[in-house]
């Protein structure tokens, strides 16, 4: 400041005023309509200015809790979207899965019952082989006991013959024993009727006779046996029950 008198010093400081409280010019890249809004608003009375802005505050601090909200509303979209398909891609895994085993054990079922009528068929016609062998060796026994068949023939029965009848009823009984335990295996069991009061529900009586001291509805006999399989009635029996005797009427 050495040189400078009062004069000259207050005539550099009201130039610098001037020149710090002169306009500015405005800044590039602005609309014009949006820089005259502003500056407008500007020169309100400070009780406007002081509302605009609170209504402003007001609503940035409500649109930024609405994008706080949306923002997490897409981000749980997106995680239940992310684990959705393979959520639904599980459940019809296991659908097809479950109605797989279903055809499965349906196609296994039907294998089996068809195996076991075959099995039970088999067991008929063995049963039927092994009384007809038991009725020739019973001949046999008694042809050789009264000795009409050495009279007939001129010989005796060779043991041959008795022996090889006497295998063959031993054959069938071993198949039949074999085969009995396959049937076990399947499940299966043979329905009980001999003597048995008559059921319906598991028994068909193709016929009936009147018996002396034998009350109605006894299995008298078997023509055919029944069978269950699994707790049901894979097949009825077929039997001859008794009946009640006929009452008499007198003549008119």
């Amino acid at each position: 400041m050495t040189g400078l008198d009062r004069d000259e010093i207050i005539k550099r400081f009201e130039t610098l005023l001037d020149a710090a409280l002169a306009d500015e010019a405005p800044p590039g890249g602005i609309d014009p309509a949006i820089l005259a809004a502003v500056t407008a608003g500007e020169n309100g009375d400070d009780e406007e200015r002081r509302c605009d802005s609170y209504a402003l505050w007001s609503a940035m601090t409500a649109l930024t809790q609405e994008i706080k909200l949306q923002g997490r509303a897409f981000q749980e979209l997106a995680h239940a979207l992310t684990g959705q398909p393979g959520k639904i891609a599980e459940e019809i895994r296991a659908i097809y899965a479950e109605r797989e085993r279903g055809l499965q054990r349906e196609a296994e079922r039907k294998c089996r019952r068809e195996i076991l009528g075959a099995l039970i068929d088999l067991h008929d016609r063995l049963s039927r082989g092994r009384e007809s062998a038991r009725e020739r060796e019973t001949e046999i026994a008694s042809a050789t006991q009264a000795g009409w068949w050495t009279r007939a023939f001129g010989k005796p029965v060779a043991d041959s013959t008795v022996e090889a009848v006497t295998a063959l009823v031993r054959g069938y009984e071993l198949s039949i024993e074999r085969l009995d335990q396959t049937l076990d295996e399947f499940n299966a069991r043979e329905i009980r009727c001999q003597g048995e009061s008559f059921d319906p529900r598991r028994m068909n009586a193709v016929e009936s006779e009147e018996l002396a001291g034998v009350a109605p509805g006894v299995v008298l006999e078997i023509y055919r046996s029944g069978y269950e399989w699994n707790g049901e009635v894979f097949r009825p029996a077929q039997v001859k029950v008794s009946r009640a005797a006929a009452k008499w009427e007198p003549e008119q």
